[in-house]
């Protein structure tokens, strides 16, 4: 550690980053720079400041990214850096690089005013190290028995432009707790940059967005892509009494593809599911990370730290007493969807 430096990526060395994230293994063979690119191109919110880097002998070995954004809990709209992009070089491993630069990109969060940090991993233990917990639920997989090839009445493709304003909408009703649960802790999405980041990271590769008509109101919507042939929901919004809507999203979502099954976020929404169950949906639910046998590597997991304890009471308007986190995040209520995801 004694010849590295730590600093903030520099104009001009997008290229130099990428370089750097293209040591990423993929296991289905793209190039690591390639699926990074996104991450800094087609992010609104991407600044180089953004980027925490380490340096040694005048060359990057390893990377940190914080994502920007704000979140809802308790009624409040709180700013949260997200943590992505960790990637340190086969080379300069196990010498406490990527400890000191995860530790300064925490500094740098908070520095900036982030009272949260949410973070997507597997290296549970690693991350617990520097204040990380795990914090969501695990998913559902839905073995889904009633496409017959044709879409339900009224279910179309999105139009980008006569449905966004729409979409928006349902987006905050569902969110808002309209349809029976308020989301807390999902990214907050309330300017046009908020949309962009959701649209242009979301889908890998592309995604599709299905639309119900309900007359002069969009009824529901849904958000799904293809993660080589597994189909999984990115994120849904309804009216309260559109379940069988959204449900018809579901099949149509599925309709001409040779797939059985789709996963979808653990997101506590009794009537549609109840719905899908009369149906007869088989509903599988995966375990979450502390339902994992000790000895099993757990499922991917977004993990959640307070940066500012004060600042985190502050900004909800109570005491820095006990848990904060457990008091207004607890893990059982948790959402954070994957379309905005980093």
């Amino acid at each position: 550690m004694a010849d590295t430096r730590l600093r903030v990526l520099r104009d001009g060395e997008i290229e130099v980053l990428l370089d750097l994230l293209d040591g990423w293994p993929f296991p289905d063979g793209q190039r690591g720079r390639n699926f990074f690119r996104r991450y800094v191109e087609l992010d609104p919110a991407f600044e180089p400041r953004n980027v925490w880097v380490a340096e040694q002998g005048g060359e990057l070995v390893s990377c940190v990214q914080i994502f920007p954004r704000r979140v809802r809990i308790g009624g409040k709209v709180l700013p949260m850096g997200g943590i992505g992009s960790v990637f340190t070089r086969p080379d300069s491993r196990r010498q406490g690089v990527a400890g000191a630069l995860l530790e300064r990109t925490i500094d740098a969060m908070r520095e900036r005013g982030m009272v949260l940090s949410y973070l997507l991993a597997e290296r549970l233990r690693w991350y617990g190290q520097y204040g990380y917990r795990p914090w969501s639920r695990g998913w559902r997989t839905l073995h889904w028995s009633q496409v017959d090839g044709s879409l339900p009445r009224d279910v179309r493709r999105y139009d980008p432009v006569a449905d966004a304003g729409e979409v928006e909408r349902l987006w905050s009703v569902y969110a808002g707790g309209a349809a029976g649960a308020r989301l807390n802790g999902i990214v907050d999405r309330g300017s046009a940059q908020d949309w962009q980041s959701s649209f242009r990271l979301a889908g890998t590769p592309e995604e599709d967005i299905w639309v119900a008509d309900g007359g002069s109101r969009r009824a529901a919507y849904l958000r799904v892509a293809d993660f080589s042939g597994r189909l999984r929901v990115l994120e849904w919004g309804r009216e309260r009494d559109a379940a069988p809507a959204l449900c018809g999203l579901l099949a149509a979502a599925m309709t001409g593809r040779s797939v059985e099954s789709i996963r979808m976020p653990l997101i506590r929404d009794e009537t549609l599911e109840d719905l899908l169950t009369a149906a007869g949906t088989r509903i599988d639910t995966r375990p979450a990370w502390d339902e994992v046998r000790p000895d099993a590597t757990p499922p991917a997991t977004w993990m959640v730290r307070s940066l500012d304890d004060e600042a985190f009471a502050r900004r909800l308007s109570t005491a820095n007493e006990g848990d904060l986190l457990a008091r207004f995040l607890p893990p059982e209520r948790f959402v954070l969807w994957e379309a905005d995801r980093f």
